[in-house]
C-alpha cells in the first residue's frame, strides 16, 4: 500500500496544484493518461465545490486529501470542516442525476458551472460522502484499468 497526504488552504489558486499532483500520482501508480485526467478533473471539481460551497470562498481553512494506492485501485479521501452537503446534493453525487446516457456524455461540452457533481459521478468508480463529527468526508476511488 502506498499513501500520500496533501493539504491546502481553501484558496482556488491552490486547487490546480492538487490536480496536477493527483494526475502524477495516478500515472505513477500505473493508470493510463485518460483515466488520470478524469481523476484530476473530478478532484478539481470536488475541491472547488468545497471552497465555493463548503467554505463560502473564505480562505485560510484547511482541506486535506489522502491518496492511497492498493490492489489496482487509487482511493481519494477528502476532508474539510466546511458547511456539509445537503442531502439532495449528496444523493446527486453518489447516485447521479437525470442526465444524458454516460456513453453520450461529452465532458468537453459541459457548462462551466453547475455540473461538478455529475462529472464526479460519471468519472469515478466509487463514491461515498459522510459527515463525520465536524468533518465532511468525500471518498472517491478509481480502478487503474
Amino acid at each position: 500500500m502506498e499513501r500520500v497526504t496533501l493539504a491546502i488552504k481553501s484558496e482556488l489558486r491552490d486547487v490546480s496544484l492538487v490536480g496536477v499532483s493527483v494526475n502524477a500520482i495516478c500515472c505513477h501508480a500505473g493508470m493510463d493518461k485518460q483515466r488520470a485526467d478524469q481523476v484530476e478533473l473530478s478532484l478539481v471539481e470536488a475541491l472547488t465545490n468545497v471552497i465555493r460551497h463548503g467554505y463560502h470562498r473564505q480562505s485560510q481553512h484547511q482541506i486535506s486529501l489522502v491518496v492511497t494506492h492498493l490492489d489496482g485501485v487509487v482511493e481519494f479521501d477528502l476532508y474539510d470542516s466546511g458547511t456539509p452537503m445537503t442531502d439532495s446534493h449528496a444523493k446527486r453525487l453518489v447516485q447521479g442525476a437525470d442526465t444524458p446516457d454516460s456513453k453520450q456524455f461529452d465532458l468537453t461540452a459541459v457548462m462551466e458551472t453547475g455540473r461538478g457533481l455529475d462529472i464526479i459521478h460519471r468519472t469515478m468508480d466509487r463514491i461515498a460522502y459522510a459527515r463525520e463529527g465536524s468533518l465532511n468526508h468525500l471518498h472517491l476511488a478509481k480502478r487503474l484499468q
